[in-house]
């Protein structure tokens, strides 16, 4: 009889994405139902430190993969200049 594989989850594809437009130029009002109603800039370990604890493995590998290139794009870019910590959906 053949073996049914036990599934946990969702599988994940990450992606490592670089801005290279302003902070303005991001839209999250561009469907009739958007599936985030905010964003903000955090700091690298953040969402470790944030996401449901059952996810924070997945989280942490993801985020050592991402280090070496984060960084260094990092240490190349420009500091923003009063960037807002918050943007949220009017209405």
């Amino acid at each position: 009889m053949g073996h049914k594989p036990v599934c946990i989850g969702q599988k994940q594809k990450w992606f490592l994405l670089q801005l290279i437009g302003n902070d303005a130029d991001i839209n999250m009002q561009t469907s009739s139902t958007p599936e985030f109603d905010g964003w903000r800039w955090v700091s690298y370990w953040y969402p470790v430190r944030q996401v449901v604890s059952f996810k924070r493995d997945v989280y942490r590998r993801v985020m050592k993969e991402f280090a070496s290139v984060t960084m260094s794009l990092a240490e190349s870019a420009p500091k923003p200049q009063n960037a807002p910590a918050y943007r949220r959906k009017r209405g």
